[in-house]
C-alpha cells in the first residue's frame, strides 16, 4: 500500500460514515443509505483488500446509529468479495458486487437472525432494501469507471482475469 491508495481507502471510507447518516425514503418506515458505496467503488478498483478496508472504515458509523457491530464485517466482506472477483476473475462490479453479497448472505441472516433475534419479516425487508442499496451503489461505481480521467488518479490493481463482453470487467486489458 502506498500514501495514495491509503488516502484513497481513507476518504472513501470517511464519506462511507457520512452517506450513513443520509437515509433515502424508499416507502413507508422504509430507507436506504450508500454506506456501501466505498466498499464496492474501492474493491473494484484497488482489490480486495483496499476494498475490505474501505467497507470496514465505511461501516464504523453503524454502530452509533444501529448499535450492533454486524455491519462492520459486511462492509469488509462486500468490499473484499467485489475485490476479489473483480481482480481475479475479471468481472464486471455490478456482478461482482451481487456475487459477494450472496457469499455474505449466511453472516448478514446469521448476525441479524440468530445473535440479534430480528424477526423473519424484518430481515426479509432488510434484505429487499439492502439489494436495493447495493444496486444503486453498484451502478454508481460503473457511472465513476466509466470516466477515464478519473481511470489515472484512482490506485488500480490488474486485472488478471480474462471475461469478456459485457460481463467483463470494464479496467481490464
Amino acid at each position: 500500500m502506498n500514501v495514495k491508495a491509503g488516502l484513497y481507502v481513507a476518504v472513501m471510507g470517511a464519506l462511507g460514515d457520512i452517506l450513513t447518516l443520509f437515509a433515502i425514503p424508499i416507502g413507508p418506515n422504509t430507507h436506504i443509505n450508500l454506506y456501501v458505496l466505498p466498499a464496492v467503488l474501492v474493491g473494484s478498483t484497488s482489490g480486495w483488500f483496499l476494498g475490505g478496508l474501505a467497507g470496514a472504515i465505511g461501516s464504523l458509523y453503524t454502530i452509533v446509529l444501529w448499535g450492533h457491530p454486524y455491519s462492520i464485517i459486511y462492509g469488509f466482506l462486500l468490499g473484499a468479495l467485489t475485490g476479489l472477483f473483480c481482480q481475479k476473475l475479471g468481472l464486471r462490479p455490478i456482478v461482482a458486487g451481487i456475487i459477494a453479497h450472496v457469499i455474505a448472505l449466511p453472516w448478514l441472516y446469521f448476525s441479524l437472525v440468530g445473535i440479534l433475534g430480528n424477526p423473519l419479516p424484518v430481515f426479509y425487508l432488510g434484505m429487499v432494501t439492502m439489494v436495493i442499496q447495493l444496486v444503486v451503489c453498484l451502478i454508481i461505481s460503473e457511472g465513476i469507471m466509466a470516466v477515464p480521467a478519473l481511470k489515472k488518479r484512482i490506485p488500480q490493481v490488474s486485472i488478471t482475469g480474462r471475461v469478456k463482453g459485457f460481463l467483463g470487467h470494464p479496467w481490464a486489458s
